[in-house]
């Protein structure tokens, strides 16, 4: 499984870094001109002790360091070129990887963020991408260029030396054993730190967004404890895998000693014995300097890299999510709204086959107003889901004006459905952009007829900032009722012909509800409604009233007519009105 998750990866950031192959060939000689100078540097350096301080050869000796000057500084040029490029190449794949996975997060049905947790969701989008970007970076990609002077000079080794060489060699399958060992350790460990981290993400994004429940209850200290235990779960998990790599970097460390031992134990033996010389030592320090580079460069990167594996996985298992709710390849164009909408027999279920809807059939005529009623959970809510397709049916059919919504594009049917409900969904920006929000270039005076429409104007002229006022996260500086009139504002600027009203005013006092219910009695005149009603006593004007239960409705006319009738919707009236 690691494997192949390895390959996996490897062959993402090979699609990754395709579009830059241009810049990997100007690396490529870079590296090569590098390894060059790199194995150029120890031969000057080793004929100066053999060759040139015997003999006393001081103009020899000025062009040596000279030309080891001029060696260096060519070296610094062509590593900051190539590093300059590596990042280029690598920041450029890493902003290509994070609007890829955004904009595949955007495009996933309702039905995905229903079931998927906020606080895992950032971890794939932020800490595993960042994960991703450090095998991505200069230092790691140039982990290739030193392979490849490695490479270089344990050729030209072997060929001078094959005897001292082979012994060095020998050191190898040591640090494979051990790379393997550890690798192993660190990577379930990681795994670990990165479940632990998404437990702890959700626990911190779950009780901010229930800070005024909390303070409510006074449960302070015992969502502290919870948080702490997370925490602490997730502190010994970074510890462990800390702690394996604490252990892995001075085995390495002795591995790489013992060749620098055997290079002075086996070369001094061999320089007595008139076979090798000073020099040649001196430069074999330098070419296991070289041969080490990778190596070292392998035991920074192993820890990051099975890093980048977990996160890759993760990443991996949101890119293999796939919407269930998508257009058709050759969707119909869908004019504007003018006859009516239709559930034919529709049912719905969930992925678990349990029934929510079962043979809905309604309709809803142009102009008209039809109020769903009912017990909490009846199923309400979610036949307006199914009109605005976040899910699709899984028997019978919904129809705009005799077009099977599935057979036209959802953003098409979705402009023409505009949605007020009890959570009013606001963003932390000005009530300008909160009005206009989704519209694109909207003027003040389309703004402000529309705040006026919706009885929030004289409210925003008050504000020092008027429209330019920030309404703070999910609107927490406005009030309720202030925050519903600026959704019914926006959908007055939106001008949908349809209009879906899930107990808006649910949450609202009975003073606010009433001064708000003009402001919905305004929106839906000369649009068509479907409404699901909290007060009975506000859709009693409805042309149709459906009473659902368990998924099914049960009852359905006019207030008047199920008055008369005697049941289940006169039970639900005389509840509010006793």
């Amino acid at each position: 499984m690691f494997k192949s998750t390895v390959w996996r990866m490897i062959r993402f950031f090979a699609r990754q870094l395709a579009d830059a192959k241009r810049y990997l060939i100007a690396v490529m000689v870079m590296l090569v001109g590098t390894a060059a100078i790199q194995y150029a540097i120890p031969r000057i350096t080793q004929s100066v002790i053999d060759q040139v301080i015997p003999k006393k050869e001081v103009g020899t000796l000025a062009l040596s360091v000279g030309a080891l000057l001029v060696l260096t500084a060519v070296t610094g040029l062509l590593s900051a070129g190539s590093n300059y490029l590596l990042a280029r190449v690598s920041q450029s794949a890493v902003a290509r990887l994070r609007n890829t996975l955004f904009g595949h997060a955007l495009n996933q049905d309702f039905a995905f963020f229903e079931t998927s947790k906020t606080g895992d969701l950032m971890v794939v989008l932020t800490s595993d991408v960042n994960a991703l970007q450090g095998l991505l970076s200069p230092n790691a990609l140039g982990l290739f260029g030193s392979i490849l002077t490695a490479v270089v000079v344990l050729v030209i080794m072997l060929i001078q030396n094959p005897v001292l060489t082979g012994l060095i060699v020998l050191t190898f399958p040591i640090l494979f054993i051990v790379n393997l060992f550890f690798s192993r350790l660190i990577h379930g460990a990681w795994r670990r730190v990165r479940q632990s981290t998404g437990t702890m993400n959700n626990q911190i994004q779950e009780s901010l967004a229930s800070i005024l429940l909390i303070k409510s209850m006074a449960t302070e200290d015992q969502t502290a404890a919870t948080f702490a235990k997370v925490n602490e779960d997730n502190r010994k998990n970074q510890l462990a895998a800390t702690t394996y790599f604490a252990e892995f970097s001075p085995v390495i460390d002795f591995v790489d000693y013992l060749g620098t031992a055997l290079i002075i134990g086996v070369g001094a033996y061999q320089v007595m014995g008139n076979s090798f010389t000073v020099g040649g030592i001196v430069a074999y320090l330098s070419y296991l300097t070289i041969l080490q580079a990778p190596v070292r460069s392998l035991t920074n990167l192993i820890d990051r890299f099975q890093q980048a594996v977990v996160s890759y996985e993760r990443i991996e298992n949101l890119l293999a999510q796939a919407p269930q709710v998508v257009d058709v390849p050759d969707p119909q164009p869908l004019p504007t709204f003018h006859e009516a909408v239709q559930f034919d027999h529709v049912d719905f279920h969930y992925g678990n086959g349990l029934p929510v809807i079962q043979d809905v059939s309604f309709d809803l005529p142009k102009g008209e107003t039809v109020a769903l009623v009912g017990s909490s959970g009846a199923g309400k809510t979610t036949i307006t889901k199914l009109l605005d397709r976040f899910y699709d049916v899984t028997a019978g059919q919904i129809t705009f004006d005799g077009i099977d919504i599935r057979q036209v594009r959802a953003r098409d049917l979705r402009r023409q459905i505009g949605v007020v409900t009890q959570d009013v969904l606001l963003l932390d920006t000005s009530i300008r952009d909160n009005i206009a929000y989704g519209l694109g270039t909207v003027t003040d005076d389309a703004v402000w007829a529309a705040a006026e429409a919706a009885n929030i104007a004289d409210f925003v002229r008050s504000l020092p900032d008027g429209l330019n006022t920030r309404v703070g996260e999910r609107g927490v500086r406005l009030s309720g009722g202030q925050k519903q009139r600026i959704a019914i504002a926006r959908i007055f600027l939106q001008d949908a012909p349809i209009v879906v009203l899930d107990e808006a005013t649910a949450a609202l006092d009975n003073e606010t509800e009433r001064f708000i219910q003009t402001s919905f009695d305004r929106l839906m005149t000369n649009r068509t409604s479907l409404v699901i009603a909290h007060r009975l006593s506000t859709i009693q004007h409805a042309s149709e009233i459906l009473v659902v239960e368990d998924g099914k409705i049960v009852e359905r006319g006019t207030h008047q007519e199920l008055l008369y009738k005697n049941g289940r919707y006169a039970q639900l009236y005389a509840l509010q009105f006793k």
